[in-house]
């Protein structure tokens, strides 16, 4: 288990805690909580009550969904540190998605008391609060768009780079970049065929941009992949 001045700095670096003030960020993980989760335990499911943030210090989770009639369905796989669970906190609504580790990972858990004591100390505290709805409104934008792509494999290609949180750049704090996931779950990302999603994996690992191993994408060369979609 890590170090908690370790989980610490890893949330203070990057994702929605980094860009806030640092007396914010003081308040928060003062009243954090580090809990660990095993490969393949959910850290809450949709329509649960609703609870606290979650932010991912290590590992990696998957985000499921179903806001139509099918589902629920895996949407997003996050990393070290993606903030969730602000929109519960803030609405006292069940959860809308759900998030289950896909390896054996360590989330800060920031309790919904814990919420409603640094907002009661200062109410300006809601704004920095409302960033991680905005982070997460950005990727929703950018999923929608990915997937406007006409041609599939850029669709794919956009997608995955999208999944790895390296679309627009490459975080260097994250490298190497490992996405867990199965062909399966990605072909539905994708909105393509299983077997169309596996032969274009083949293909990438075969131009050394991607490493396939069992439910896991190793991304190899995510600058390559991104002057993919400008070609």
């Amino acid at each position: 288990m890590l170090h908690r001045n370790e989980a610490c700095r890893t949330v203070l670096k990057q994702g929605w805690l980094s860009q806030t003030p640092a007396s914010f960020q003081g308040e928060v993980l003062a009243r954090c909580l580090l809990q660990r989760f095993k490969q393949g335990a959910s850290v809450y499911s949709i329509g649960d009550r609703p609870g606290g943030m979650f932010g991912l210090v290590a590992g990696g989770l998957g985000v499921t969904m179903a806001p139509q009639e099918e589902g629920p369905y895996v949407a997003h796989f996050a990393m070290p540190g993606t903030w969730f669970g602000e929109a519960a906190a803030f609405t006292r609504q069940p959860r809308m998605i759900g998030l289950t580790a896909t390896r054996d990972s360590e989330l800060f858990h920031l309790p919904l008391s814990a919420v409603d004591e640094i907002v009661k100390r200062d109410p300006s505290a809601w704004r920095y609060l409302g960033l991680v709805t905005l982070d997460h409104l950005r990727l929703s934008l950018g999923a929608a768009d990915d997937l406007m792509i006409r041609n599939h494999v850029k669709r794919f290609v956009a997608v995955l780079l999208r999944t790895a949180g390296c679309r627009l750049t490459t975080p260097p704090s994250q490298c190497p970049i490992e996405i867990d996931i199965n062909h399966e779950d990605l072909a539905r990302m994708t909105n393509v065929a299983r077997t169309t999603a596996g032969a274009i994996l083949r293909a990438l690992e075969a131009d050394g941009c991607v490493a396939l191993s069992y439910r896991r994408i190793e991304m190899l060369a995510p600058d390559r992949l991104r002057r993919m979609l400008r070609e």
